[in-house]
């Protein structure tokens, strides 16, 4: 087991949506401003960006997903001393590091708990209720350093109430995140020395002690899309508050020119946008829960053209409950013009398998089959194609200049976005 010293400090983070995206930026931040970074995601580990592992790796190797204990690969230090020069660690940690075997590390400087959604609601007997999910991700505070920093959402009470389990010992530092406060008042984290971190009139501010700076206009970040999209204007101010908390709170004179420099990696599937040949727009994401996909839908809205039209192509992991699918398929009805539901368990690129959770069955078609039939209580513009090539290549042959296609991945994204370029004839735009 590797402890936190002073020359290899840790950022986790953790949080229901946007953890991959925070864990990628903020690495790509840090190594523009000279870190030796190694980070885990989701899709696997990097060191100073080059890939090292892939999830198939982990799942071979562990039967683990990267981020469920991403403290194993903490070796990469070790093995490579070099690397301990100005190195340090960003660790996306999910509901599987919630304990200390799980992390597989003691604590870390800096955690960041980015929120909380219903996703993986009714998952398991431990997680029926938001609050259970609140519960099973404050390891985040738990295991800080004895300096350490809480990068907090001040616009989600559960993230702000489980400041309270940060053990008594610990010296933290708050750094709150957020554009209302309605979780935690500016006034009360400066007034305990923290520092907060928002968003005024389309200025990133970071205000401490008595002092108050502008960073950069919201609008030169590129992956915020003018602003425009709540999601990726969150998850910069996460990464500003983590940065803030790596850096001990003093930001260094470059952070600003590395943060406009950062990029959404087109190889990870999240907000990757494409234009076909005959004017249709494309966004790639893997949003699966409610809040996210109404987000990019209304996103999709912003782009469309020629009074166009919003299509999604959209499918959902075998592991939710039959009411979560149709509580969101009712909320993302409002977002979208039209659907094509396609399923990961398709009996094609994908067979059902038996599984341990027996909360949860795998069968061919049938989540698609919940998620169109709640959708057709609402609207008749509804399609289900199971296999995922095939329901592109419906959407390809129905869009019409002025479009946008919402598209959300599969598991393999290397092959999604093949299949978006296949069916689309479409380029990176």
């Amino acid at each position: 087991m590797v402890k936190t010293t002073d020359n290899l400090p840790i950022v986790a983070v953790t949080g229901t949506k946007g953890k991959t995206t925070v864990v990628k930026v903020l690495a790509q931040v840090l190594r523009g401003l000279g870190k030796n970074v190694m980070h885990v995601d989701t899709t696997g580990h990097f060191v100073n960006g080059v890939r090292r592992s892939t999830l198939d790796d982990s799942k071979r190797i562990w039967s683990l997903v990267p981020s469920v204990g991403p403290g194993r690969y903490l070796y990469e230090f070790f093995q490579n001393p070099q690397l301990l020069e100005d190195g340090i660690a960003v660790l996306e940690s999910s509901l599987g590091s919630s304990n200390l075997s799980g992390m597989g590390y003691r604590s870390h400087k800096v955690g960041v708990f980015l929120n909380v959604f219903e996703d993986h609601m009714g998952s398991s007997d431990r997680l029926k209720t938001q609050q259970d999910i609140a519960d099973a991700k404050q390891f985040i505070f738990e295991r800080l350093d004895d300096e350490g920093f809480a990068i907090v959402n001040a616009d989600d009470k559960l993230v702000v109430g489980k400041l309270a389990v940060i053990p008594e010992d610990v010296s933290y530092r708050i750094i709150a995140c957020g554009l209302n406060f309605s979780a935690i008042s500016q006034h009360e984290v400066l007034k305990q020395g923290g520092w907060v971190v928002t968003i005024e009139n389309d200025q990133v501010i970071v205000k401490h002690a008595k002092s108050k700076k502008a960073l950069l206009n919201v609008k030169d970040v590129i992956w915020t899309f003018n602003g425009k999209f709540l999601p990726s204007v969150y998850n910069l101010l996460f990464v500003v508050g983590a940065s803030l908390g790596a850096f001990d709170g003093d930001l260094p004179l470059n952070f600003i020119p590395a943060l406009k420099n950062s990029r959404l990696d087109p190889n990870d599937g999240r907000l990757v946008v494409f234009r076909s040949e005959k004017g249709v727009k494309i966004i790639a994401d893997y949003a699966h829960e409610k809040q996210s996909l109404s987000q990019v839908g209304d996103l999709a809205k912003t782009l469309v053209t020629n009074n166009g039209r919003v299509i999604g192509v959209i499918r959902f992991a075998h592991d939710r409950t039959n009411e979560i699918l149709q509580v969101t398929a009712k909320e993302i009805v409002k977002h979208f013009d039209s659907f094509i539901v396609y399923d990961k368990i398709d009996g094609h690129f994908r067979e059902a398998k038996k599984i341990r959770n027996k909360r949860f069955t795998q069968k061919v078609g049938y989540i698609s089959q919940v998620v169109y039939d709640a959708l057709k209580l609402k609207t008749d513009n509804v399609e289900r194609i199971l296999r995922e090539d095939k329901a592109l290549e419906r959407a390809a042959e129905i869009a019409q200049p002025g479009d946008v296609v919402v598209h959300i991945v599969n598991d393999d994204i290397e092959r999604s976005m093949e299949f978006i370029k296949t069916a689309f004839g479409a380029k990176l735009i």
